[in-house]
């Protein structure tokens, strides 16, 4: 299990860290986002507790923050984002076994971190549809960032541009099944694409 969670507050981050600390704490990421540039200025990855004391936010610059429980073997190099070239991903949920091998075979790919595979699907189609399990993530393409989830895997954000894995007051869930671009300016989130929730074991129908 693993936690997002982003501010330009780094006191509303020490908050956001320590409610969401009971979904993880084997590794953590810090990231800063230029909002006004569209560009990712620093992304640092560790081992452990995530340092509080470190975080120092750039004036105008948003940070994530995603602290980690690894669910696979491979625990020390599977720090989030997982990266190509310039482009990143930030990811909470599992996905089934078999939608990672489809991914594999469709990618040309044998790489088994579920991370990397969405980043790699997210590089060369732009989407996330057919991948089946749970997942909401934050996505930088080198050139602007944005949030998606299905239907199964949390994703809260207030009025404040906060987003946090574990839902508080002011808090509510990020629409699911489409795909927002973080605008630079008046705080708002644009969307962009939609797709669909390949299975959701909590729907029953109407």
């Amino acid at each position: 299990m693993c936690s997002i969670i982003g501010s330009f507050s780094k006191s509303k981050i020490a908050e956001l860290a320590n409610l969401n600390a009971y979904r993880g704490q084997h590794s953590y990421s810090i990231s800063y986002y230029n909002l006004y540039r569209a560009e990712m200025t620093s992304v640092t990855r560790g081992l452990g507790e995530l340092p509080i004391d470190q975080i120092n936010i750039p004036e105008d610059q948003y940070c994530i923050v995603h602290q980690q429980a690894p669910t696979t073997n491979l625990k020390n190099n599977t720090i989030h984002p997982a990266q190509i070239g310039n482009k990143l991903l930030w990811h909470n949920g599992i996905i089934k076994e078999n939608s990672i091998k489809k991914m594999q075979n469709d990618l040309f790919c044998s790489h088994n971190w579920d991370t990397y595979l969405i980043l790699r699907q997210m590089a060369d189609l732009d989407t996330p549809e057919d991948i089946d399990g749970t997942f909401a993530c934050l996505y930088y393409d080198g050139g602007g960032l944005v949030v998606f989830r299905n239907e199964i895997s949390p994703l809260f954000i207030d009025e404040d541009f906060n987003i946090s894995s574990t839902k508080t007051d002011g808090f509510t869930s990020i629409e699911p099944n489409k795909m927002f671009v973080f605008e630079p300016l008046g705080k708002e989130l644009s969307l962009i694409k939609e797709f669909n929730t390949v299975e959701n074991p909590y729907y029953f129908g109407s």
